[in-house]
């Protein structure tokens, strides 16, 4: 418990925004996702991680995350981290861990997008789910 406690500590938790559908129906209660970044005392690379939820009776076949915008200070090592490279992959729930690399020291957002396929008897749905993580690094 107090390695959870740490870690929560540490970490700067993100923005959980509603998914939209790409077929455009906003009736389905779909997936949610979430981003955290963990704080970092000085420059260097910095661990994110993403997390997909599927919706109530769904499971998540596909999923990628994109990262869209990172603070001046900062870049991200890869730009997109595929669906072989999320590190929990089970129907209900995805995560994937990525990295940037911060410059020097500052404190801003990083913006993404998690692209998922989610299914439901059969019938399946591709989302854009938009993510937010705040990013602070030697403050």
């Amino acid at each position: 418990m107090r390695k959870v406690a740490v870690a929560l500590a540490f970490s700067v938790a993100l923005v959980i925004l509603g998914p939209s559908p790409a077929s455009g129906d906003s009736e389905t209660a779909g997936p949610r996702a979430s981003m955290t970044c963990d704080r970092s005392d000085a420059p260097g690379r910095v661990r994110c991680e993403v997390e997909a939820l599927a919706g109530a009776g769904e499971s998540i076949t596909w999923g990628d995350v994109v990262i869209r915008k990172t603070p001046a200070f900062a870049a991200a090592l890869r730009g997109r981290i595929g669906p072989h490279d999320a590190t929990l992959h089970e129907p209900g729930i995805w995560r994937w861990a990525l990295a940037l690399v911060a410059r020097e020291k500052g404190t801003g957002d990083v913006d993404g997008s998690v692209r998922l396929v989610s299914c439901r008897d059969g019938k399946c749905i591709p989302y854009e789910v938009d993510v937010r993580a705040r990013l602070v690094v030697g403050e």
